[in-house]
């Protein structure tokens, strides 16, 4: 996999503040730290735009729409020509 250089400038604090977590956590280095860290947060920035969100009332409806489904014969003698 061919690798890229990334850098950020940041304040003695927050350098400060990074060197201290990626201790704290057993990251050998503040960039693997910050790598991680940005790699789990776009996984779930990614996660939450992925997943279906829905209105309380389209909820409802949809909820409403896959527990009483339409009577559809063709389906029904395909299901039993199935269940034979």
């Amino acid at each position: 996999m061919e690798t890229t250089r990334i850098t950020a400038r940041v304040s003695s604090e927050t350098q400060e503040l990074l060197r201290k977590a990626s201790a704290i956590s057993g990251v050998k280095s503040i960039n693997a730290f910050i790598v991680n860290a940005a790699i789990e947060k776009a996984k779930e920035i990614i996660r939450e735009e992925n997943t279906l969100k829905l209105t309380q009332k389209d909820t409802l409806l949809f909820l409403k729409a896959i527990s009483t489904p339409e009577k559809n014969t063709k389906l029904k003698k395909a299901f039993e020509k199935y269940n034979l």
